[in-house]
């Protein structure tokens, strides 16, 4: 038997009853995955993606995973798309566009179940070259742990295995594939590593391929740990949406780095955030908006913590006033509802959000004082200050709303007509 097909039957048995997606390009790899998990009687499904970048090349990769599936009774999702159109209307870096193309249309899939997994036809080769990639780029601990074995329910069975041997069991069991060759060009990075400069390399250092796995084992254990680290930090903040100091001024650099980009913002936040950190109660910074359903708008900073506070763009409508006649004032007052005398209501009553500017006449006080100043002093959260309300007739200010209450209308013992108000 096989190593390949053995260590994969073996290692990934616990996922034999799971329904695994497989991309598949029609490349050596992918159709190698193809038929050791069809062998194995696994449940797969395939899924190919054609870019129609390639003219002819890209129809017949497609026509070879269909006709592949075809014969083996395995059921196949295609999703095709016009990428060069895409790149022409809006732009942007065609290996990215097409990642991220491909990933959301995995994405789709194994979000349907919890049983769902999406296999990939990564390799020992495409690890090493990954990790000079992302030595290139400074990408930090989580890019120099490069691919994981598994990860959220994505999994790449083919990770031991180098290129060589992918072949030599393509070729020993028969099966079919198409070679991509743009993969020979040397238009991208990638493929200058894997031509020219990763060749050269080993045959000056024969050692090289392994200390570099080695290397990225070491850098996925301290991914790991760093995951570890966050995760209780991450709900908190989703639960509560806030940060205290006493936890953020733990963290490491590299664990801050961590928990911004699970809170789905990127790394260069964390310098924003040490600096927002030394600034005063009250400061804000906006944040970066990215292609996460996680990621927060803004991030206050307050007495004690870190306020995150995601877009307000849906926020509801104001609410509704109540009024109710009454003849008596209560033994006790609540800030939140006031008693007027109509009488001394000019116009209309308006409800609104408080601008800078305003200003009322509090009771137990001489002359008027900044709307701004009384919610100061209300030691409000400042996320929340701006959503404070008031309520106003056609020349004056009655209220700032479960604050403080003005005195030119307020009822007293010898009104006769009183209102009570409060919202809803």
């Amino acid at each position: 038997m096989s190593k390949i097909f053995q260590h994969i039957t073996s290692s990934w048995s616990k996922l034999s009853e799971k329904t695994i997606f497989l991309a598949c390009s029609g490349g050596v790899d992918s159709m190698t995955l193809l038929s050791i998990l069809h062998n194995a009687n696994w449940k797969v499904e395939v899924l190919h993606v054609n870019y129609q970048l390639r003219g002819k090349d890209s129809e017949q990769d497609m026509q070879l995973v269909l006709d592949t599936c075809k014969t083996l009774s395995i059921p196949c999702h295609l999703k095709r798309i016009d990428l060069q159109a895409i790149l022409n209307s809006k732009g942007g870096n065609l290996q990215e566009v097409a990642r991220k193309v491909r990933y959301d249309f995995f994405e789709e899939k194994r979000s349907l179940s919890q049983n769902n997994y999406i296999a990939l036809g990564h390799h020992k080769n495409d690890q090493i070259e990954t990790f000079f990639m992302h030595l290139g780029r400074k990408s930090g601990i989580m890019g120099m742990a490069c691919m994981p074995s598994e990860h959220h329910r994505f999994i790449r069975p083919l990770l031991p295995f180098s290129k060589e041997e992918i072949i030599q069991y393509a070729k020993e069991n028969g099966i079919g594939w198409r070679e991509d060759n743009s993969n020979k060009t040397n238009k991208y990075t990638r493929n200058i590593l894997r031509n020219i400069l990763l060749p050269e390399l080993q045959i000056e250092i024969p050692s090289l391929e392994e200390s570099i796995l080695l290397l990225i084992d070491k850098f996925q254990e301290t991914q790991l740990e760093l995951e570890r680290i966050v995760s209780p930090i991450l709900q908190n903040i989703y639960k509560d949406e806030i940060l205290p100091f006493s936890d953020y001024d733990l963290l490491s650099e590299n664990e801050k780095v961590e928990l911004i980009r699970q809170l789905g913002h990127k790394a260069r936040l964390v310098k924003e955030l040490d600096k927002l950190r030394l600034t005063q109660k009250g400061k804000q910074i906006n944040v970066e908006k990215i292609d996460s359903q996680n990621a927060f708008a803004e991030i206050i900073r307050e007495d004690s913590y870190f306020k995150f506070v995601k877009e307000t763009e849906n926020k509801c409508a104001l609410p509704s006033l109540i009024i109710t006649a009454t003849t008596h004032l209560p033994l006790t007052f609540s800030k939140n509802e006031i008693y007027v005398d109509p009488s001394k209501i000019q116009g209309e009553l308006h409800l609104r959000k408080w601008k800078t500017g305003d200003r009322m006449q509090p009771i137990g006080m001489k002359g008027s004082k900044l709307i701004s100043d009384i919610i100061k002093d209300a030691k409000v959260p400042s996320n929340e200050k701006k959503e404070i309300l008031i309520l106003e007739d056609d020349e004056k200010i009655l209220w700032c709303v479960n604050i403080r209450c003005g005195k030119e209308t307020i009822a007293d013992d010898t009104t006769k007509n009183i209102w009570k108000i409060e919202i809803q």
